[in-house]
């Protein structure tokens, strides 16, 4: 989407935040046009960066539970595509919402969204496969606060995992403001803990 139209849209919908699965990438254009049409339209931008062929780290998802649990909605989700990263953070954000159903959740991996569960991409889904066998061990229901508890300490990534990086090259979390010049825009730091 063009610049000019992302500002479009997000006055359309009312959109209070971007979430932007691409990460932080300052030197690139489509970045750049992305954060100006952002804030042109009012609306903060967070970046976080996650991979479609990697299973997100634990600190990862507390991280993308917190900034749901935080940011203003109505909220545009957005990767590349819009079908593996985003699927997989719009079924947490589903997970997150009072009255949501697993079912709800798997309903974001779709062939609707562009979701074909083959290749890499299928990782994304098998993080919700993976809370639906935390609750069976743990012999209770979803919940927001049962997807909360694993979230904290029940989620275990599989390999590949950016958890077996030495060294994570990527800010965890980038919020960008409306209100902040372009060049204001910084990492936040936050300790990684597994």
């Amino acid at each position: 989407m063009s610049p000019a139209g992302l500002t479009a849209t997000l006055h359309k919908h009312d959109v209070k935040t971007v979430l932007n699965l691409r990460g932080f990438n300052p030197e690139q254009d489509w970045y750049r046009g992305e954060r100006d049409a952002t804030a042109a339209a009012g609306a903060t931008q967070i970046d976080v960066s996650l991979s479609s062929c990697i299973w997100m780290s634990r600190v990862q998802l507390r991280a993308i539970v917190k900034a749901l649990d935080e940011m203003d909605y109505p909220v545009l989700i957005h990767c590349s595509w819009g079908s593996e990263r985003t699927g997989l953070v719009s079924a947490i954000a589903e997970l997150l919402r009072e009255g949501s159903t697993l079912d709800d959740a798997r309903a974001q991996f779709s062939i609707r969204y562009l979701f074909v569960p083959v290749g890499d991409g299928r990782i994304m889904a098998e993080a919700i496969d993976q809370y639906e066998a935390w609750l069976d061990d743990q012999k209770t229901t979803h919940s927001p606060a049962a997807f909360r508890r694993w979230a904290e300490s029940g989620y275990r990534p599989q390999n590949p995992s950016r958890e077996s990086w030495p060294h994570d090259p990527y800010p965890l979390i980038v919020v960008t403001p409306p209100s902040a010049p372009a060049t204001a825009a910084k990492p936040e730091a936050e300790k990684a803990t597994r």
